[in-house]
């Protein structure tokens, strides 16, 4: 019996794509390897300063403040904290980016206070606090709306 062409041909794909998948599986293994080595931050890489600017941290901040910081929230687009200094609670954000800082500006300004606004941070500001704080930190002063004196729409207060 000389064999059926057909079974022939099957093992012979069979046999490729098999080949085919064990090299693309070396390939990326390979590719692994070199990354874990030599990639950004790899074994072999060479230390380097970040590129960019360094952030400030909200463990930073409240450092620098005098105080530490208990994290309250760890989300992609914002890392807040509290911490206590002479009786003040002191609240702080960190962003990872202008866009987000932004936003959250925007929508906190609505219900007014003060905030002290630095490179992707904010620190919310009490009347004690203000100046203390913006000696510490620097950054710029900023204040929400103004909702003294309005009236209560039912007319009662």
């Amino acid at each position: 019996m000389s064999g059926d062409p057909a079974i022939a041909t099957g093992r012979q794909d069979r046999t490729v794509r098999l080949t085919l998948q064990w090299l693309a599986l070396t390939v990326l293994l390979a590719l692994g390897v070199l990354e874990l080595a030599g990639g950004t931050g790899g074994l072999l890489a060479s230390a380097q300063a970040p590129s960019g600017p360094v952030r400030n941290s909200v463990e930073d901040l409240a450092r620098r403040i005098g105080c530490t910081a208990d994290i309250t929230a760890d989300a992609a687009d914002l890392r807040q904290g509290l911490c206590t200094t002479a009786g003040e609670e002191i609240w702080i954000a960190t962003f990872p980016t202008d866009g987000a800082q932004q936003a959250w500006t925007t929508g906190a300004e609505a219900y007014g206070g003060s905030y002290l606004v630095g490179d992707r941070w904010v620190v919310v500001l009490s009347d004690t606090t203000a100046d203390l704080l913006h000696q510490k930190l620097g950054g710029v002063i900023t204040g929400g709306a103004d909702h003294t004196g309005h009236q209560d729409p039912s007319g009662t207060g």
